[in-house]
């Protein structure tokens, strides 16, 4: 099996980490298979051969995500993102011809692939498209995915605290995000991901390993937050230090508390803005449920910094590895703890730019979880009390009925991507979506303080172009790195090239 344990070594000096890791990766690797895993037959890219590294100090990211298709079929659709936006890194997620031994150590095999998107026979497009993006002086970064299954996902599904499975947990009212997330820790899932990831990154002479998805589901989904707690996290727990009963006390405590707080409490809460110690002050909290998240995201960040070390060390620090994330209010929700990514988790910060999904639905969930729980308390008072919350009370939301927000019931009931008059984009654009972008990723500059490269997604079909261009120039005011396309309609007609 591919030994994991060399990559737990902890060290504030990451260079140190890597260097030391060098010789236990790839030691490590040969035991698999031998030369298999090296990638024999596919040459090793050497630094000498890559173009001038984006994302560097000074230099600026325009990226967008784009298909095989479109970077080897529509070349004056590449030629349009080059000359009109800028854009110099392309990310894609095409199927790879994955080896034997790792289809075999695929934890939610024989139908799907974990984190690679599908098996090949015929990766020669990939290498294709590689060999084009980089033939026009820009980068590539794989597209892998992360832990968001379904039922292939049962054997490894994280569990609450009452041993529910993720799968079985009920749609709770307004979350967008319904995803099943797989547990970081279980001890298939820390043997197979550094070693996809590392073939990856090897075998196709990329600049980026890329994921999404690679966290929890969104807070909206709020039954979530009491996960994982199987035997492997629980286990973790205790070799980290933490106590893991004191951990769960403490957070099935706050529920209990959440649900038998009265209308008068909350009214006077409204008033003012509560902080989030001032809730653990409220709901009788203690240390435990701050120990909780952390510890959380603590599992999900170990995770990631045995995948980015793998991927380092397995390309003598040739490729990168980035995954993307929640905006800075909401990202400790996901499991994401910025302060791991700083420590060698991530080599950038990517958030995601979902208003509806990753932001908005979970005002609306949880001021509606707060309506059903307390009676007679009014959805103005519960509205207020989770913007605040937020610190979101500065930008202007509805604030007097929950449907005012235009989130859907369910993601079958929402309109995700209509600008129509009454649609969710239909209100938010233009000022509520700048407004909210504009709060997080200033939040995401005052956190990061320029240490990691800086590069929001802009969405270029949801947002009308004026949208765009003014999210795209405060990007760059507000002293980010860039920013990356998903989607270029309002900007680009391809009818036209």
């Amino acid at each position: 099996m591919y030994h994991t344990g060399c990559f737990r070594v902890k060290n504030n000096n990451n260079t140190d980490r890597r260097d030391f890791l060098k010789t236990c990766a790839l030691g490590a690797a040969a035991a698999v298979s031998g030369s298999e895993y090296l990638g024999a037959g596919n040459a090793e890219v050497r630094s000498s051969d890559m173009p001038v590294r984006i994302g560097e100090p000074g230099r600026k990211i325009v990226g967008c995500y784009c298909t095989l298709e479109e970077i080897l079929d529509t070349p004056q659709y590449i030629d349009a993102l080059q000359e009109k936006l800028g854009v110099n890194v392309l990310f894609c997620s095409p199927p790879i011809r994955l080896p034997g031994w790792l289809l075999k150590m695929n934890p939610i095999g024989p139908d799907r692939i974990m984190n690679a998107r599908g098996h090949t026979e015929d990766d020669s497009g990939v290498y294709r498209a590689v060999e084009e993006t980089h033939g026009r002086g820009m980068e590539f970064y794989l597209y892998y995915t992360g832990h968001h299954y379904g039922e292939e996902s049962r054997p490894i599904v994280s569990e609450t605290f009452d041993g529910v499975k993720f799968l079985d947990l009920p749609q709770v009212k307004y979350s967008l995000e319904f995803m099943k997330t797989a547990c970081f820790a279980k001890p298939v899932v820390r043997e197979y991901e550094p070693a996809v990831f590392n073939y990856g990154a090897r075998t196709y002479g990329v600049d980026s390993m890329y994921v999404s998805h690679y966290r929890y589901a969104s807070p909206s989904f709020w039954t979530n937050l009491f996960g994982c707690a199987c035997s492997s996290c629980r286990e973790e727990a205790y070799r980290m230090g933490y106590d893991f009963e004191v951990m769960k006390n403490s957070m099935m405590k706050l529920r209990f508390n959440l649900e038998r707080l009265d209308r008068k409490t909350l009214e006077h809460a409204a008033r003012y803005r509560l902080t989030f110690t001032d809730f653990l002050v409220l709901l009788g909290g203690d240390n435990g449920v701050i120990d909780w998240f952390v510890f959380r995201s603590k599992i999900v960040g170990n995770q990631l910094m045995r995948i980015h070390d793998a991927v380092h060390t397995g390309t003598n620090d040739r490729c990168r590895f980035i995954t993307d994330t929640y905006n800075a209010t909401q990202a400790l929700f996901v499991g994401h703890n910025w302060a791991d990514f700083f420590d060698g988790a991530s080599d950038a910060l990517h958030p995601l730019s979902w208003c509806a999904f990753q932001h908005i639905s979970v005002i609306a969930s949880w001021a509606n979880q707060l309506c059903e729980w307390v009676p007679g308390l009014e959805e103005s008072t519960a509205l207020k009390l989770v913007t605040a919350f937020f610190g979101y009370d500065e930008l202007g939301l509805p604030d007097k009925k929950i449907a005012d927000l235009r989130i859907g019931e369910s993601a079958s009931k929402h309109d995700t991507y209509s600008n129509e008059k009454g649609s969710f984009y239909g209100y938010f654009n233009p000022d509520l979506t700048i407004r909210l972008m504009t709060h997080e990723w200033t939040r995401m500059a005052a956190i990061n303080r320029g240490r990691l490269p800086a590069h929001p997604v802009i969405k270029g079909y949801e947002w009308p172009e004026p949208v765009c261009r003014e999210l795209m120039d405060r990007a760059i005011d507000l002293g980010l790195n860039g920013y990356v396309f998903q989607r270029t309609d309002v900007l680009i007609d391809k009818n036209k090239l």
